[in-house]
C-alpha cells in the first residue's frame, strides 16, 4: 500500500515505527499556517512540537505548541488527549516534571473515555517520565510496566521498545542492574528494527552505565563513543553532555585519567551552554579523577563545587553521589570523624531514593570510617553489605566491601572482641570464645602468671584451671604477643 507523505494520517503512520527524520523531512514548515484550530491544523502542531522537544528544540517546540497552551478548551474533544499529552511533553522538555505529570493523567483519563488506547498508553508512560524526573523510581517502574502492557495488547513494537528503555534505565537508579541489562538488551533489540537512532542511543547509554556497575567497563565505553556519535551527529547537545559524562566516569574506572579529565572539561564546557540541572555530577566525576591522582587540594575543591550546585539543583541523587564521594575524600585523608557524618548525610538520601545499590556503596564506606570508633556499628553495616552483595556480579561494590573487610580485619584485637554468627552459631560457642578471649588477654598482661591473670579477670584459681583446658597452648606463652587470626563479622 503506497502513502502519500504529505498526507497528517501518513505523518502518523510514521510515527508508530519512529521515523522522525522522515517525519520533519516531510511535514517541513505546514505547521506554520495560521491557526484556525481545524483537526489538520492541530493535528500538524502536535507533530512538530514532538519532533522539536526530541531533538532539544525547545525554541521551535513553544512556536509550534503556543497557540495550543493558551486555547486548549477550544481544541475539538477528538483531538483533546494528544493536545493535552503534547502539552504535558511540553512542560517535560521544560524541566516542569509535576506539571507534566498531572497533565499526562489528565490526557490518559480523556484517552479512557474516549478509548483511545494508542495515546492512553503514551500518557501512562510521560507520567512514569515525569515522576523519574522527580526521583520518586519506583512509582515510574510501575508506569512503564503498565505501559508495557498496553502497547503489548495493541501490537506497538516501536513504542514497546521504548517502554522497555524507559523501565531499564529507571531499574538502573534503583539499583537492580542485573534486571536493567536484561531489560535494556530487550529495548535495543526491539529499537534496531525501528527508525528511532535517537532512543536507540539513548538505550546504549542506558546499558553503558549498567555494565560499569558490574565491571565490564570496556564493553561500557564502547556502547558510549557508539551513543556519542549518534547524538553529535543529530545534534543533541543534552545528551551528548550526558554521554561525555558517562564517558569521563568510565575513563576514571579504566584508570585513563588524563583522557578522563578532559573529558570532564569538555562535558562542564557544554553543561553550561545547555544550562543542564546535572552539571553537579561532572564536578564530582572530576574530583574522582583527582583523588585518583592524589590530587587533594584539587579533589576537595571539586566537591565543594558539586556540593553547592547539587543543592542549588535540589537534585537528590547528585547529593547523594556528591556526598557518597566527598566522604571517599576525608577516608583518604584519615578524618574519618567528618566522612561519618556526610556519609550518614547520604545515607539517608539513598534510602529515601530507595537506590539500593548506592545504598550499599555507602554502607561499605560508612563501615570504613566507623571502624575505629565504633567497631560493632560497622560491622553490622558490613554484614548488611555483605548479605546483599551474595554472588551477583558488583566488581565495582565488591571492592569497597573488601576494603571495609580489611579495615576491620586490621583492629587492634587487644582492644575489641568480634564473633561471627557464621563460625559460632550457638550462643554457648560465643560465650566460651569470649571467655577464652577474656582469659588469653589477661594472661598476656599478667606476662604468663595464672594467679595475676585471675585477678584481674576477679575469678578463682579453680575456674582457672578449667578453663585453660580448652585454650590453644600458643595463647599462654607468656610474653609473645598472639598471632592475627581472622576475625569474622556478625
Amino acid at each position: 500500500m503506497s502513502h502519500n507523505y504529505t498526507d497528517v494520517d501518513a505523518l502518523e503512520f510514521l510515527r508508530e515505527s519512529g521515523d522522525y527524520d522522515r517525519i520533519a523531512s516531510e511535514l517541513g514548515d505546514r505547521w506554520q499556517l495560521p491557526f484556525e484550530f481545524d483537526v489538520e491544523s492541530i493535528r500538524l502542531r502536535v507533530l512538530a512540537a514532538e519532533v522539536a522537544g526530541r531533538d532539544g528544540r525547545n525554541e521551535d517546540m513553544d512556536a509550534a505548541i503556543g497557540p495550543l497552551l493558551d486555547n486548549v478548551d477550544r481544541v475539538p474533544f477528538s483531538l483533546a488527549p494528544r493536545v493535552l499529552l503534547v502539552i504535558a511533553l511540553y512542560h517535560y522538555r521544560h524541566s516542569e516534571p509535576s506539571e507534566a505529570h498531572r497533565l499526562a493523567v489528565i490526557a490518559e483519563t480523556v484517552a479512557g473515555v474516549r478509548e483511545d488506547e494508542l495515546t492512553k498508553g503514551e500518557a501512562v508512560q510521560l507520567q512514569g517520565q515525569a515522576l523519574w524526573s522527580l526521583e520518586r523510581w519506583e512509582e515510574a517502574a510501575r508506569c512503564f510496566e503498565r505501559a508495557i502492557d498496553i502497547y503489548a495488547e495493541s501490537s506497538r513494537p516501536y513504542w514497546l521498545g521504548l517502554a522497555y528503555l524507559c523501565l531499564g534505565a529507571v531499574l538502573n537508579r534503583m539499583g537492580t542492574v542485573e534486571e536493567a541489562r536484561t531489560t535494556l538488551e530487550r529495548a535495543i533489540k526491539i529499537l534496531l528494527k525501528s527508525h528511532d537512532q535517537y532512543n536507540l542511543a539513548v538505550a546504549r547509554v542506558n546499558v553503558a552505565l549498567a555494565l560499569n556497575v558490574i565491571g565490564e567497563h570496556e564493553t561500557a565505553l564502547n556502547y558510549l563513543t557508539f551513543a556519542q556519535g549518534t547524538f553529535e551527529r543529530i545534534g543533541h547537545q543534552q545528551y551528548t553532555y550526558l554521554t561525555l559524562n558517562n564517558i569521563a566516569a568510565t575513563l576514571v574506572w579504566l584508570k585513563e585519567y588524563d583522557r578522563a579529565e578532559e573529558c570532564a572539561g569538555r562535558a562542564i564546557e557544554m553543561a553550561v551552554r545547555v544550562r543542564t540541572t546535572q552539571i553537579a555530577s561532572t564536578y564530582e566525576i572530576k574530583a574522582r579523577v583527582h583523588l585518583a591522582r592524589r590530587e587533594w587540594d584539587k579533589a576537595e575543591h571539586a566537591l565543594m563545587s558539586a556540593r553547592e550546585i547539587a543543592e542549588q539543583a535540589n537534585s537528590h541523587s547528585q547529593r547523594a553521589d556528591v556526598r557518597r564521594t566527598l566522604g571517599k575524600y576525608y577516608l583518604s585523608q584519615d578524618r574519618d570523624e567528618e566522612a561519618a557524618e556526610v556519609l550518614w548525610q547520604a545515607l539517608d538520601i539513598a534510602q529515601n531514593l530507595r537506590a539500593s545499590l548506592l545504598e550499599i556503596e555507602i554502607k561499605a564506606l560508612l563501615s570504613q570510617a566507623l571502624c575505629g570508633s565504633n567497631p560493632v556499628e560497622a560491622c553490622k553495616l558490613l554484614s548488611d553489605v555483605e548479605a546483599v552483595l551474595g554472588s551477583r556480579p558488583l566488581a565495582e561494590l565488591r571492592k569497597e566491601a573488601q576494603a571495609a573487610r580489611r579495615r576491620i580485619n586490621a583492629l587492634n584485637h587487644e582492644q575489641f572482641f568480634i564473633v561471627s554468627d557464621a563460625s559460632i552459631p550457638l550462643l554457648a560457642d560465643a560465650k566460651i570464645s569470649l571467655l577464652k578471649w577474656l582469659w588469653a588477654r589477661a594472661l598476656h598482661k599478667a606476662r604468663g602468671n595464672a594467679r595475676d591473670a585471675a585477678s584481674i579477670l576477679g575469678v578463682t584459681p579453680t575456674y582457672i584451671r578449667k578453663l585453660t583446658k580448652v585454650i590453644p597452648r600458643d595463647l599462654l606463652r607468656p610474653g609473645k604477643k598472639r598471632s592475627k587470626r581472622e576475625v569474622s563479622v556478625i
